[in-house]
């Protein structure tokens, strides 16, 4: 079963470079979309339907609250699942993001197979 992500993160090159790692990666992985920004993030987790978004934890706009607002604003969509990927390891980082849903969090500097791995089980709800 192919599993349909959504990359959110609100630098572009980080975008294009997981998207480019995930699509060369070889797994069954399909990228339905990116977004920039907390409204940004909300709307396709709401129009698109991925069963995993990779969620940046600092995110511009909204009501301030970054990845843990995008989290917390999604949890009526059903089957979808957040893994967070950040470049902070910071405990308060991940504790805001976990508490608002995400089941899951990576640093970015993950390897491209850990992160198929992490994707994968995310999305099979571990």
């Amino acid at each position: 079963m192919t599993i349909r992500i959504l990359v959110i993160d609100d630098h572009a090159l980080v975008r294009a470079g997981v998207r480019s790692e995930l699509e060369s990666s070889g797994a069954d992985l399909e990228i339905v979309g990116e977004a920039s920004d907390v409204e940004g993030a909300i709307a396709a987790c709401h129009a698109l339907h991925p069963d995993v978004a990779l969620l940046d934890v600092h995110l511009p706009g909204g009501m301030g609250g970054g990845g843990a607002e995008v989290a917390a604003s999604c949890a009526d969509v059903e089957g979808l699942r957040f893994l967070a990927l950040s470049v902070s390891d910071s405990p308060e980082d991940v504790v805001s993001v976990i508490r608002a849903g995400a089941r899951g969090y990576v640093t970015k500097s993950i390897s491209t197979p850990e992160l198929v791995e992490a994707i994968q089980r995310v999305a099979a709800g571990d």
